[in-house]
């Protein structure tokens, strides 16, 4: 091979690497034998609350640097709740250390349905058993966290975002701040499948979202428009519609708890309100498949769309792919068996 086709054969794979990062995992920690920097942000329902509890562990086998966790007052935690049961599960995980912080109430555009709020807080509440612990009150609001947490990382920091995207548009205002993040991936949208709008939600709307756009479109719409470019990739259902949660996946959690952030996971997904759901089967591994796919490659299958999120009328909170959208890395699908095997070697601390 001539000294010019061996320069052009490096350069493609090293433009091939670049553009799968954009949308895969990162590096191994162990490659250089630092994790990289992450900040979770979410709303705290039953499948972030998942998702963190696999955080932790990932943390100990140090994939990942947990730095900051937050909380969006928005979705479908409960307001006065998200926030202890954040700390809650860190604490029991074993990573008391860990700052948490919340956003304002109330902060985005479309309220939660009521109905699912508090068939969430009686899931985790269950399953966490902190109900009559006190509210936790946080030093600094949730984007004063983000912002400080990013600037102080002596590396570029991955944020992680599972619920509607209030705390980091508000964090993104500051430009240095949003130029400095390393990356950001959400779970959020639907691109080309159906919405996943559900009961109290839906009169008003055309099911074309997902809910956590729909939460607050105007924050998804800002946070598209302030991350730098190449820094932005999303799940949305077009990848977690591959991954439902079922009683097979439940059972073989139940029979494999090595760890504390395996067993806060089995004791949330096996709540009798929750198993009611997923007997439904309309209930997914939608944050989980995020979180994992961020850590571990080959979960889901990216690909780079032009993305643009309606903000008003029926459509409020749909992403719809346009010339005149924001470039992202999208996943498309996602490899269900896969994900179980890894979601549960990860939560049980196996390397």
């Amino acid at each position: 091979m001539s000294h010019r086709f061996r320069v052009a054969a490096v350069l493609l794979s090293v433009l091939t690497g670049a553009a799968a990062g954009l949308g895969g995992a990162f590096p191994a920690a162990g490659s250089a034998g630092r994790p990289v920097p992450v900040i979770y942000d979410s709303d705290m329902d039953f499948d972030d609350a998942s998702t963190l509890a696999y955080l932790c562990e990932e943390h100990k086998l140090r994939r990942i640097d947990l730095r900051a966790v937050t909380v969006a007052n928005d979705g479908f935690g409960r307001p006065d709740r998200t926030l202890r049961h954040a700390r809650s599960v860190l604490d029991q995980c074993g990573l008391p250390g860990v700052p948490v912080a919340e956003g304002a109430t109330g902060a985005g555009v479309h309220p939660a349905p009521a109905e699912l709020v508090t068939t969430i807080e009686n899931v985790l509440t269950g399953a966490l058993g902190d109900g009559a612990r006190p509210p936790y009150r946080a030093a600094l609001p949730a984007a004063e966290l983000i912002a400080r947490t990013v600037l102080a990382a002596e590396r570029p920091v991955t944020v992680l975002a599972t619920g509607p995207l209030t705390n980091l548009a508000e964090a993104f205002r500051s430009r240095r701040v949003a130029e400095r993040v390393g990356r950001v991936r959400f779970m959020g949208g639907a691109l080309h499948v159906g919405g996943n709008l559900y009961g109290s939600a839906l009169p008003g709307f055309d099911n074309t979202q997902e809910f956590n756009m729909w939460l607050d479109p105007v924050s998804a719409r800002a946070v598209l428009h302030r991350v730098r470019p190449g820094g932005l990739s999303m799940v949305p259902l077009d990848a977690t519609a591959s991954v439902p949660i079922t009683r097979a996946f439940i059972g073989r959690l139940a029979a494999d708890q090595g760890t504390p952030g395996a067993r806060l996971a089995y004791r949330i997904v096996s709540r009798p309100d929750l198993l009611a759901l997923v007997d439904l089967g309309i209930m997914y591994w939608w944050d989980a498949v995020a979180a994992v796919s961020t850590v571990h490659d080959g979960i889901a299958a990216f690909r780079g769309v032009r993305v643009a999120v309606v903000l008003d009328g029926a459509s409020s909170g749909r992403t719809v792919v346009s010339p005149a959208g924001r470039p992202v890395r999208a996943a498309f699908g996602a490899d269900a068996a896969l994900f179980e095997q890894t979601f549960l070697d990860s939560l049980n601390g196996r390397p």
